[in-house]
């Protein structure tokens, strides 16, 4: 008498779903990380001694994450407070989306749209230097908590 056992698997399958499970958690880390630093920056433009009257420096911080060349997330939304909140918003938009580039894998644009932007970062106010400040060991230790997939 002999009995016999076969599996079959389809390894490419597999990997495609293990894939997706890592573009999922990549995802979500990136998204926390840049989301709490913009979040961080757009709190402390509010009430300073730099009053940012129009709106336009706050609605064009944001970012965006991308993967192979395509947008998967953006944070950019108008300010609370500001008489033209509208056109900071579309030029952050519109710049960052410009630095997007071909290309496989992840990126992110963290962006303060506005042409004045750096004479306001170089006066002492934080724009965008907080929210880029350890980004590099705050994101390995984001990506540590991920683990093993099981």
């Amino acid at each position: 008498m002999k009995i016999g056992l076969e599996i079959v698997t389809d390894m490419n399958v597999l990997a495609q779903e293990i894939q997706k499970e890592i573009d999922a958690e990549t995802l979500k880390h990136l998204t926390k990380v840049l989301s709490v630093g913009v979040e961080k920056v757009r709190k402390k433009m509010e009430g300073v001694p730099y009053q940012d009257h129009t709106g336009n420096l706050n609605s064009s911080t944001g970012f965006i994450i991308y993967h192979d060349g395509k947008v998967v997330h953006r944070d950019f939304r108008e300010s609370d407070k500001g008489t033209d909140k509208k056109t900071g918003l579309k030029e952050g938009l519109s710049l960052a989306l410009a630095e997007l580039r071909e290309s496989s894998g992840w990126g992110v644009v963290l962006m303060s749209g506005m042409e004045y932007a750096s004479w306001v970062q170089g006066r002492g106010y934080d724009v965008l230097l907080s929210a880029s400040a350890n980004l590099d060991s705050i994101l390995k230790e984001a990506f540590d908590e991920i683990g093993t997939i099981e």
